[in-house]
């Protein structure tokens, strides 16, 4: 087999067969290489259909650019002034989606070239490398601490309002506060106030409430979300 490949590492006109060839094998490393990739990242709600497409096409783009170069310098100047002109705007998410689009050109730059052994080589040592990753801590994402919101109503006169002190209690004790509503009590001066809060700490949340006895404001009620 590594005979067979060593054949054809040098071709200047290659024939009709060995372009097909070259162009399947492109594509069968290519949907590996994008197989690998859908099958090693981590789950989103995003549609990366489009990203798995691109690693495959793309993967065909270098081998057919490679085998109409081949050992031609002016061809890979033209080239290369050609793609000038051609703005990609596509920004990939991550680092670790530039590699894998980079891993796909680097399959269909190996195939255009013939190098079938070095292509199907490298290709399955990424893969394999790839997968290995997957059941590594590496592969583990970030666990977001997820925030247990409350509603928090209160009174107050209007005279004493929602004052500095007011604000040094939410900073001390809450990592978000937010204001949803206020209630003009009929007949009189108190104003009834709706807050959206999370504590930084809920064992001090009694605590907080304390705090507010020393500013006359009267808590109605805080409960969950």
């Amino acid at each position: 087999m590594i005979n067979f490949f060593s054949l054809y590492t040098k071709i200047e006109n290659p024939t009709l067969e060995m372009v097909i060839f070259t162009f399947l094998l492109s594509f069968c490393l290519s949907s590996l290489i994008a197989f690998t990739y859908k099958r090693t990242s981590i789950k989103t709600t995003n549609n990366r259909n489009n990203f798995l497409q691109s690693l495959i096409l793309g993967a065909l783009i270098a081998t057919m650019v490679l085998q109409v170069i081949g050992d031609n310098v002016a061809s890979g100047l033209a080239m290369l002034g050609a793609l000038n002109i051609v703005q990609f705007r596509t920004k990939l998410r991550t680092p670790r989606e530039s590699i894998f689009m980079f891993a796909a050109l680097g399959i269909g730059i190996a195939c255009g070239l013939f190098g079938f052994f070095v292509a199907i080589l490298g290709a399955f040592c990424f893969c394999l490398v790839a997968f290995t990753m997957r059941f590594t801590s590496l592969h583990e994402q970030p666990k977001k601490e997820k925030k247990t919101m409350w509603v928090l109503k209160l009174c107050c006169e209007e005279k004493v309002r929602l004052h500095e002190d007011f604000e040094f209690i939410v900073k001390e004790y809450c990592t978000d506060l937010r204001q949803k509503g206020i209630v003009y009590v009929p007949n009189s001066l108190d104003r009834n106030y709706t807050f959206s809060l999370a504590f930084k700490d809920i064992e001090k949340q009694q605590d907080f409430l304390n705090a507010f006895s020393y500013i006359n404001v009267k808590i109605m009620a805080l409960e969950i979300r």
